[in-house]
């Protein structure tokens, strides 16, 4: 039975793939991810078998590689705890270290490595749905991806599995293991800063920039000990860049944006927490730009003006009020590019004074506030 959501996409591939062999036919390989992502890729039939292009498995997060053998062109593809081996011409592969039947052979067409298209469905871990005769479509379903991103800190391996967010731990000699679930799948830009505290934690934070334009930040804190996760948390921001603070004094902070806990360095007791929309007043997500005992420095991600809590007194304070002259005052409260708010940067603390940079006019002045200002 034709189907009207795939005439489209076929006739935009028919135009784009006009030409195949004289030992075969033009074919689709329409393939449904288990995220629930659909696309209809351009596929030969030949001698009664589909065969795909091999890049699919790019696709699915494996990275590519070729040699040369006596026996042909070898292709292998990896990715986190999948393995793949095709040689062109052999009518075995290697799949996760196994030999196994590829149901047809490996052929090269206008650059492009093609195989039998049962076979991607195999090593991605989907299931053959249909193969319709009079369209020339084959169909697979919960095709899988194995797209990660890894880091090394102190000789460990650090593994993130980007579908389902899960974090792995490996040594030089061991096996994976599995010692946090961050709570979500993970998507482009990821990045890992690792952060040894002085009675030796590891705070890590692994940041995922999204989106398109990347407009999607968002960020995993863990601290470690003894090579286990005891405390952890994440937050996203849309629109939002810069960075949470991390430590002050002999303390660890982690954020979900609308509380902040106050963990105790070596231990991993939590010694506080803090509940940012009340101290804020903005129902929203708010970065934590600074800390000490007796401030915070915090920013809701909407608004994005910067917020002065002083901690003895409770009182509130909206720094660019104080800091800054009348038109960048109102350029604070009407501007949107990168992101709305003022970009008041605090850089550090002298006695009772902070002091702030502002990147917007990047004058090289320094802004300062008094903290006894709001005092008694």
């Amino acid at each position: 039975m034709k189907k009207g959501w795939l005439l489209l996409p076929l006739l935009l591939l028919l135009l784009s793939f006009p030409e195949v062999t004289s030992a075969a036919s033009t074919a689709y390989f329409n393939v449904i991810w288990s995220n629930g992502g659909q696309s209809t890729n351009p596929a030969l039939l030949k001698e009664g078998t589909v065969y795909a292009r091999a890049g699919l498995l790019e696709s699915a997060g494996l990275q590519a590689s070729k040699s040369s053998s006596r026996s042909g062109t070898v292709y292998t593809y990896n990715g986190w705890q999948k393995s793949v081996t095709v040689t062109t011409g052999s009518i075995t592969a290697k799949l996760d270290g196994q030999t196994v039947s590829l149901g047809g052979k490996p052929f090269m067409h206008k650059d492009e490595l093609y195989v039998p298209a049962r076979f991607i469905v195999q090593a991605l871990g989907g299931e053959s749905v249909s193969w319709n005769a009079k369209s020339s479509v084959y169909t697979a379903k919960n095709i899988q991806a194995f797209s990660s991103s890894s880091a090394v800190y102190g000789g460990v391996t650090y593994t993130v599995d980007k579908q389902t967010g899960k974090l792995y731990t490996q040594g030089p000699a061991g096996k994976p293991r599995l010692i946090a679930n961050l709570g979500s799948e993970l998507y482009d830009m990821i990045s890992f800063d690792f952060r040894k505290t002085a009675k030796g934690l590891i705070y890590l934070t692994i940041t995922d920039v999204y989106g398109e334009p990347h407009i999607n930040n968002k960020w995993y804190t863990l601290i470690i000990k003894d090579g286990m996760v005891i405390r952890q948390a994440s937050v996203g921001y849309w629109i939002r860049y810069g960075d949470n603070v991390k430590l002050y004094g002999d303390n660890l902070i982690l954020t979900d944006g609308k509380s902040l806990r106050v963990i105790e360095d070596g231990t991993g007791k939590v010694k506080e927490t803090l509940d940012l929309v009340k101290l804020g007043g903005i129902e929203d997500k708010y970065l934590v730009e600074g800390m000490d005992e007796d401030f915070l420095l915090i920013r809701p991600n909407q608004k994005g003006l910067l917020m002065l809590i002083d901690r003895k007194t409770g009182s509130q304070t909206l720094l660019y009020k104080e800091l800054l002259d009348p038109d960048q005052q109102v350029y604070a409260e009407t501007n949107d590019i990168p992101f709305y708010g003022d970009q008041l940067q605090f850089t550090e603390r002298k006695g009772n004074v902070l002091q702030f940079k502002n990147l917007a006019v990047q004058d090289g002045r320094i802004y300062e506030y008094d903290l006894l200002k709001t005092r008694p």
